[in-house]
């Protein structure tokens, strides 16, 4: 494929710039992130752009080059050109720069960081530029950019603050991006006016922070993040070291790094070096540590002083990907680092200032180190979390953007700093997709489209790609040279791919997989020689761990697949009746598809069919019954909507194994609340996601409520709480516990049937221990009603803000029969009725508790206690039920812990399941209760009162009685022993 550009600039710049030397680290991962081409729109000039080059040359080469902007060209035939080629057309020439400048003409902006956003348009756009050569994007920057130094006061001050407030947040953060946008500018238009603003803003910044007398300290001035933000301006400070040789701004950088290990400070590179987590950097804020690690990358290269930067950087990249990372390569819970493999799904998680900072950290160290794992990372986050964050038409992007629910994206800057930062990670990968290093081309990514390249002797090499990757396997690239020597083409073979095969002209050719991780063919090239790739493209199942226990996520290749409410092939079905019955590759039969209008982002989009099963009852099908769904790739996964409006569909990534949680009775229902809030979760979605009633204003009451599709008899409600804010997100029980509702036929008024009198006494402003994590309160009713729907109600509180108040909730169930003992409002796997209801009971020894063992009550209990009685070597809790029937499942509740006992002792064997056939017949084996855990005479091994267990028979007895025998302990009474027990239950399923 051809692709052609215009000349790009004027004649006088383009002899000043053409003049210019042209070498081989320019620019930084910072300032090198490009926007891509608007593939063949625009006519190719016969000269590539050659940047303005820096007067202090690097210490340190990187081992794999950056690529000017205009040299990678990729097609929008492919993935990743498409939506290159749309995040231009659709967003970065549309954007109002009115809207960019209105602060800095009109100070104070609309947010304290409403000045960082030109910046990041300017950096962008002019990356894109040098890559389409938009004439109209061109002119749209040569005009902001007069406009924004028109703005910059007579010391230098390039904020948006006014002259009281300076250096209270974020007006060092909006200096550094506009160093940064401008910076990019000159280099690759050789218009160097603005570099009298570049010098006074950095020599401001010079004057004013130091640990010189007099000056301030860039910690404190101000104190966002631990110094963390304002500190991240070292990026840029180097970059003006580089292109003006001014020795004042290097000294500056040094000055950053040694604020950095101060003791108010976020003592960046010691704690990485100690081994520690990224989680315990500062204040562990994601985004902003990133963009200091980036600036130290850039200090390394520039100077070469101290290699322990570097490992640091190393450090904390391990920590990431080992401890930190999602599945689709996104980061940052609430936008900090937290703790080791706390990676919720929902809510404030992954921002997208976060994926693009560290996408650039991984392009610094692909450049700085030549290393093929770092552009693994790369593959894996512009294919999923990056693309995911743009809408799939370019128009808009999203702050947080989760692992299910749907995309929050917007093309409003107010409130949503990611939205300038998302186009600049898309700017980026044409700098890194194709490289050079010092054995010849390397291959990172693979898409459609060519790459001028430029080897380190001087030689000029084009690789022209075709392939329609990632939906086939196939990769061909063709060599133009006229080179006489020999070099090496390295390709970077995919770590999750099992099969691969590599071709030369049409021939199997071996080639070796180097310490760099990428495999190598030497040679001396003909031109038009031909590399087939081939990287087997499969599905494989992901096993869920730590949070995500019990449930699988699919890949497709280098792809992350989701589920889509569009796709699931059943109307108005809920992403939550979906469950993988059988996680098996082969009973899953994954195999892609062409995508069907909504979901074709790019000409070889495809879906993906899989076996699935429904997890709820529906008008068609019962639960647990086989259903065909299709998965779209994450990057296009709820991306349906109007152009730069949020996404419609709701998606998931981790789907749930088995059916739902017992028999919640709201599972699938028609879910509302008092208001809609700005959470876009469900509150009958298995526990999952949350919502929240916050829209600014102050109302008495709140209610969150589930309507069934039929009526049924519900005796129990769990509320679970969803998150808990500084400015509210919980219930208010000063006047009350918050009151559990029934409506009995549909247009009725609500009837309150209890309240959740567990819930913690809290205030307006005192959440009354409501912190992190999901806590669930129950509400038994008195008697068993028949309703439609069910609701919670209760006063929002307001938090730190008196004029808003606002509760959230993450589920709402109801149950037809007892929640699972100790499982805080779980339900276990019981779908039937519990045949011991209204049996006789008995058991061993009469003991000192007057309780029941089938009264449907855990609190009530039985012990076999006998202070005169011997020892005995068996204790048994039996029921005789009216009639026979067939039992399939047994459940033990144990009853409570004593000092002298309560337990069953299991060093001689786990508690036995028996039943018997007919009345006085011999009771019969037919099972052990394996959880029980491992107890001894002395040990309860953790036992909890109401704690169940369950037996499962290995084929259905029809039976008269049940009863559970094991050895009772003595704990610390070695003359006796007992146990205890809280309910026996057999069920027929």
């Amino acid at each position: 494929m051809i692709f052609l550009k215009p000349k790009m600039i004027s004649p006088k710049q383009s002899t000043q710039v053409r003049k210019a030397y042209f070498g081989g680290s320019l620019l930084s991962a910072g300032l090198g992130l490009i926007a891509v081409p608007l593939a063949g729109f625009y006519a190719m000039a016969a000269d590539p752009i050659t940047p303005v080059p820096d007067k202090i040359p690097c210490a340190v080469r990187d081992v794999q080059d950056f690529q000017i902007p205009d040299r990678v060209q990729l097609s929008a035939s492919g993935m990743i050109g498409s939506r290159i080629a749309k995040n231009e057309a659709n967003r970065l020439v549309k954007i109002d720069t009115d809207r960019l400048l209105e602060g800095y003409r009109k100070r104070p902006g609309r947010q304290t960081w409403d000045g960082e956003h030109i910046g990041k348009w300017l950096h962008a756009a002019t990356l894109a530029w040098v890559n389409t050569g938009d004439p109209a994007l061109r002119e749209k920057l040569d005009s902001t950019v007069a406009e924004l130094m028109k703005c910059q006061l007579e010391d230098g001050y390039l904020g948006t603050y006014l002259d009281k407030d300076r250096w209270t947040e974020w007006d060092v953060w909006a200096h550094k991006y506009n160093l940064i946008g401008l910076l990019t500018y000159m280099r690759y238009t050789g218009n160097l006016a603005p570099m009298p603003v570049c010098k006074k803003m950095a020599d401001l910044l010079c004057n004013t922070f130091g640990d010189e007398p007099g000056k301030r300290d860039i910690i404190v001035s101000p104190n966002f993040h631990k110094g963390m933000a304002p500190g991240s301006v070292l990026e840029p400070m180097v970059l003006m070291y580089r292109l003006t040789g001014e020795q004042r701004y290097l000294d500056f950088a040094k000055y950053l790094l040694r604020a950095y290990e101060q003791p108010n400070g976020p003592k960046i590179v010691s704690t990485l070096l100690a081994g520690k987590g990224v989680n315990e950097v500062g204040n562990g804020k994601a985004y902003e540590m990133l963009s200091c690690l980036n600036g130290i990358l850039e200090m390394y290269r520039t100077t070469g002083d101290d290699p322990k930067l570097l490992e640091a950087c190393r450090n904390a990249w391990q920590d990431i990907v080992d401890k930190r990372l999602y599945l689709t390569g996104g980061a940052s819970v609430c936008e900090v680092f937290r703790g080791d493999f706390e990676l919720p799904n929902f809510a404030r998680i992954s921002e997208t200032c976060v994926t693009t900072t560290w996408l650039q950290f991984n392009a610094q160290l692909l450049r700085l180190t030549g290393e093929a794992k770092y552009a693994e990372q790369l593959e894996r986050v512009v294919l999923n979390q990056l693309f995911g964050a743009q809408k799939p038409d370019g128009s808009a992007w999203g702050y947080y953007v989760q692992m299910q629910g749907k995309k929050p994206y917007t093309c409003t800057l107010d409130g949503c700093c990611c939205l300038s930062s998302g186009p600049r990670g898309v700017a980026l990968i044409p700098t890194f997709a194709e490289s050079v290093d010092a054995d010849g081309v390397v291959l990172n990514l693979y898409s459609p489209g060519t790459a001028k390249l430029t080897l380190r002797d001087g030689t000029p090499v084009m690789l022209t790609t075709e392939t329609v990757y990632p939906s086939d396997s196939k990769i061909v690239i063709t060599v133009d040279t006229e080179s006489k020597e020999p070099f090496v083409l390295k390709a970077r073979i995919p770590a999750w791919c099992r099969e691969s095969a590599v071709k030369l002209n049409g021939k199997p050719v071996e080639a070796k997989v180097g310490s760099d991780g990428y495999a190598a063919i030497k040679r001396v090239w003909a031109k038009g020689d031909k590399v087939e790739l081939n990287y087997k493209l499969e599905p494989r199942v992901i096993v869920g761990d730590h949070l995500n226990e019990g449930k699988i996520a699919v890949m497709y290749g280098p792809l992350v697949l989701a589920a889509d409410e569009f796709l699931l092939g059943a109307e108005g079905l809920p992403i939550s009746a979906v469950g993988i019955g059988n996680s098996e590759l082969s009973a899953l039969a994954i195999k892609p598809e062409p995508a069907p209008e909504g979901f074709s982002s790019w000409p070889h989009a495809q879906v993906f069919h899989m076996n699935a099963i429904h997890r709820q009852d529906t008008a068609t099908a019962k639960t647990g019954s086989p259903m065909e769904i299709r998965l779209a790739p994450y990057a296009d996964a709820g991306g349906l909507g109007a152009f730069g409006q949020p996404g419609t569909n709701n998606f998931k990534v981790w789907l749930p194994k088995g059916v739902g949680s017992g028999n919640n009775l709201l599972l699938g229902g028609v879910e509302s609340c008092s208001r809609k809030g700005n959470v876009g979760g469900s509150i009958n979605d298995d526990m999952e996601t949350f919502v929240v009633t916050f829209d600014g204003s102050k109302p008495e009451e709140d209610w969150y409520a589930v309507k069934m599709s039929a009526p049924a008899t519900i005796e129990q409600v769990v509320f679970m709480h969803g998150e808990t804010l500084h400015d509210g997100g919980w219930f208010d029980t000063s006047a009350g516990k918050p009151k559990v509702q029934v409506q009995t036929k549909k247009g009725r008024a609500w009837e309150t049937v209890g309240e959740l009198s567990d819930y913690p006494k809290t205030t307006a402003t005192d959440n009354g221990g409501l912190g992190e994590g999901n806590p669930k309160f129950t509400c038994k009713v008195e008697k068993p009603v028949q309703a439609i729907a069910v609701r919670v109600i209760g006063k929002p509180a307001s938090g730190s803000n008196p004029q808003g108040a606002f509760s959230s909730c993450a589920e709402l169930q109801a149950f037809g029969r007892k929640a699972a003992p100790g499982a805080a409002g779980e339900i276990s796997n019981e779908t039937d009725t519990n045949l011991l209801s209204g049996g006789v009971e008995s058991r061993s020894r009469k003991g000192n508790a007057e309780g029941s063992i089938i009264d449907d009550n855990v609190a009530s209990f039985v012990v076999t206690f006998e202070p005169t009685s011997a020892r005995e070597p068996d204790d048994w809790y039996a029921v005789t039920m009216p009639k026979p029937a067939t039992v399939s499942r047994i459940v033990f509740a144990h009853g409570k812990n004593f000092p002298d006992g309560g337990w069953f002792d299991t060093l001689a064997g786990k508690p036995r399941v028996q039943i018997q056939l007919t009345k006085d017949a011999p009771w019969e084996t037919v099972g052990e209760l394996s959880d029980y855990p491992k107890t001894t005479a002395a040990d309860n091994g953790g036992l909890t009162p109401g704690q169940e267990f369950n037996c499962k028979l290995a084929k259905p007895v029809k039976a008269i009685g049940v009863r559970v025998i094991g050895q009772p302990a003595s704990g610390i009474n070695p003359l006796g022993a007992f146990s205890s027990c809280a309910e026996l239950e057999a069920f027929a399923k």
